[in-house]
This record gives structure tokens, sequence and C-alpha cells, in this order.
């Protein structure tokens, strides 16, 4: 009987545990970067609710094959071993300033010495590094697998999406209800209109964080409606454009615009205070 009861305590352990309590992981030793490894499978890519824009549908059923994904945003401490070690430039500090677009009035306005050094609020190093465009994100990836001999990378939109409703089909990263939403993602609502660290909020059911708000988070894709974009079905990637797909909102827009569906393309030379990624890793 005791080892009846002692398997009986053992399964509902393993039961009850979280996702990412028995997934598995790989951490990068150069930058202390911690990836969840995400089990490949189909699932339905886009809006199927209704609520949606346009371009987020039609959905469409997509196959993804396994992967490592960024547990967290790449942070300002992670993004400076980058700069400490190569002496990288981004484009912000080039130039020595940045258009940031006001939320309120629509309007873009030049601030002068503004970069991921400064982004214009307070931020502290494990804070997802911001005022970073596509180029300095991908250049960020080259340089980590140049370092370690891993495939790092930026999200394809498929990968970034899968990751996000956890192979399912939630409405925002880690739930489909309203009410739920503050305690999984940094928004207008909670943000108090600054970024937050990291990992501060619930994960989602792959134990991955802030898929939804905190920044913008930069895919390896062009932007293309589904309905035209000239890609497979089987680990799709749209190569062609010149714009770059962000997805995941960030601290500064509603609920609407953290979901998991929601998607929207910029310039790759673009960067704005609300905008940052995470990486990928081709599991082997």
């Amino acid at each position: 009987m005791k080892n009846i009861n002692v398997y009986i305590s053992f399964v509902l352990i393993v039961v009850l545990l979280p996702m990412n309590a028995l997934s598995a992981s790989f951490l990068d030793t150069i930058t202390s970067m911690d990836l969840v490894l995400v089990k490949g499978g189909e699932y339905k890519r886009g809006d199927g609710s209704g609520l949606g824009r346009s371009n987020e549908r039609p959905a469409h059923s997509v196959q993804i094959a396994d992967f490592y994904i960024g547990k967290y945003e790449v942070t300002v401490n992670q993004f400076q071993k980058f700069v400490d070690d190569t002496g990288y430039l981004t484009a912000s500090e080039k130039r020595g300033w940045v258009l940031d677009i006001d939320p309120a009035m629509g309007a873009a306005t030049r601030r002068n010495g503004i970069s991921w050094k400064n982004p214009g609020f307070e931020q502290n190093g494990k804070h997802p590094v911001v005022w970073v465009d596509w180029n300095d994100a991908v250049a960020f990836a080259v340089w980590l697998s140049s370092k370690t001999g891993e495939r790092y990378n930026l999200p394809t939109e498929a990968q970034w999406e899968y990751a996000a409703k956890a192979a399912g089909s939630s409405r925002w990263a880690g739930t489909s209800e309203a009410k739920k939403l503050p305690n999984l993602a940094w928004f207008n609502a909670n943000s108090s209109k600054v970024t937050h660290e990291v990992g501060l909020l619930a994960p989602n059911r792959f134990g991955i964080h802030d898929l939804s708000g905190n920044v913008w988070e930069w895919c390896l894709d062009g932007y293309y409606d589904y309905k035209n974009a000239p890609h497979t079905l089987e680990d799709p990637i749209v190569r062609v454009g010149d714009t770059r797909i962000i997805r995941g909102g960030s601290w500064r827009v509603a609920a609407p615009l953290v979901t998991t569906t929601y998607r929207s393309g910029y310039k790759p030379d673009y960067s704005h205070s609300s905008m940052g990624f995470r990486l990928v890793k081709k599991k082997d």
C-alpha cells in the first residue's frame, strides 16, 4: 500500500507540474540566454475567432519542426556583451538621433542622443533591449552564432506564433481570457508607459515569458498578407519584401494589439523604444 501511495503521489506531481517544468532547455554560456525546446507540430496560424484584423486571416494549417526559442526577450545585459566584444554601433548610435512616434498624435519627432543605451526612460540590465532595428538584431544573432558554433537567428513568423500559442489557439500568450491578461503581459493598461524586467509576469504553457506585451519582437520574415505570401506551409518563411514582421505588441499598446495573431511590418532600419527581439536556435 505504501508503494502504491508513493506512485500515486508521483503521478499527481507530474500531472500538476506546468509544462515548462518538464520541457528541455538550453543555456547559452556566452550571454546566459535560456532557451526552451519547442516540439514541432501542426497548428492553425492566424485568427480563427473573427476578432482580429483582415491581415490575420485566413487562418491556415502550418507545420513546424522542433526548435529552441528564448525563454525571455534579449536583455540590455546580453546586448551589452555583444557590443563589448565587437564594438558594434547600432543604427541609432551612428545617426545620433531617432524618430519617435508620438502614440497620441501619431506624429514623428526627432530625438537626439536616444539609443539602446539611453532609451528615454529608466532601464536596468534585465530589461529588454530597445531601439534596435532588424539589422541590429540579426547582427547580434550572427555574432552569437560565430562565438558558439550554434545556429541562432530571429524566429520566423510561424515559429513565433506557434510558440506564443503554445501549439494551441490562445488569443494572448498564456490565455484567451481578457481578465487574466495583466498577469501575463505588460501593455498600456498596466505598464506605466515603460518596459519592465523580463520574466516578471507568468509564462505561457510552454514556459516562455513576455510573448504578449513588453516589447514588439522582430521576426525573420518579410511582411506579406497570408493569401498572397510566396511560401510553403511547412516551416514557412517569406524571404522577399522591403519590410520585416514584428509580433507580440508592447508596453504602449492596447490589449487587441498584444494578441498571438496581431501582425505588422516595418522597414528593417526602423527602431523604437517599444521594439526588441528574442532569438531561436535550430535543433540539431
